[in-house]
């Protein structure tokens, strides 16, 4: 019997970087509400559970789900990393009332399908918030303006992964799926807890050495509030005396 499901919900690296790095606390909000629109797509579409009707077995949409939110802050590598773990508990009501167990096959055949809905709502969150937005390949993105330098210099989980995947002769972009968890347990550290503070303090230590220091954050920042304030005056309505 299975308790439960964790589906993880993790920032790109540059909004990870803007909101504990540079102190844009707006980003939590953002990251938080594409969170709440995925999993709300979950419970609406997935949620499923098994009913016996004498020797016949069949699949019940249910549409409710019991689900509890962690959000953290850091990597296992103890680096700047945004994510929301959704805990899924194995639980769901009939059409009746009745508590059944989960039908989890949805979970696991549309899972691109819910990171990807989490990632356009948080990009156009983002967005919405004065940040130019950098596509990249299967819906990923980063804020322009974060260098690929500070990115690769607080990614240490990431490096670590792809070093593993090379010496398995192939890389990110080949490997499966499958390669790729092998790659992430292969290299997956004991968790640690450190304070917080002292992290930040190191990874802004970082972020200065390589370029981006905190007069750089910040006129990012600035520069995205200013947009925000310039489209809300293009936009807002005009009366007359």
């Amino acid at each position: 019997h299975r308790p439960g499901w964790d589906i993880t919900f993790s920032a790109p690296k540059s909004v990870s970087i803007m909101a504990e790095v540079a102190g844009d606390k707006r980003l939590l909000k953002a990251h938080g509400k594409a969170v709440k629109t995925a999993l709300a797509h979950v419970e609406k579409h997935m949620a499923a559970t098994r009913i016996r009707h004498g020797g016949e077995v069949r699949r019940e949409a249910t549409g409710n789900l019991a689900i509890a939110t962690f959000r953290h802050a850091t990597s296992r590598s103890q680096d700047p990393q945004l994510h929301t773990h959704g805990v899924i508990l194995n639980a769901t009501q009939d059409k009746d009332g009745n508590w059944r167990s989960l039908e989890p096959r949805a979970f696991y055949q549309l899972q691109k399908e819910i990171g990807a809905i989490y990632r356009q709502e948080l990009a156009h969150g983002v967005a919405a918030l004065g940040y130019r937005i950098e596509a990249g390949e299967d819906g990923l993105f980063e804020i322009a303006g974060v260098p690929n330098k500070v990115i690769d210099a607080l990614s240490q989980r990431t490096a670590a992964i792809d070093e593993r995947l090379t010496e398995r002769g192939t890389n990110r972009a080949q490997a499966s799926a499958a390669e790729k968890q092998i790659a992430a347990l292969d290299t997956r550290e004991a968790k640690s807890h450190a304070d917080h503070r002292s992290l930040r303090a190191d990874w802004r230590a970082t972020a200065d050495a390589s370029g981006f220091d905190k007069a750089v954050r910040d006129k990012l920042i600035a520069g995205a509030r200013e947009r925000v304030k310039s489209s809300e005056a293009t936009t807002s309505p005009k009366f007359l005396a």
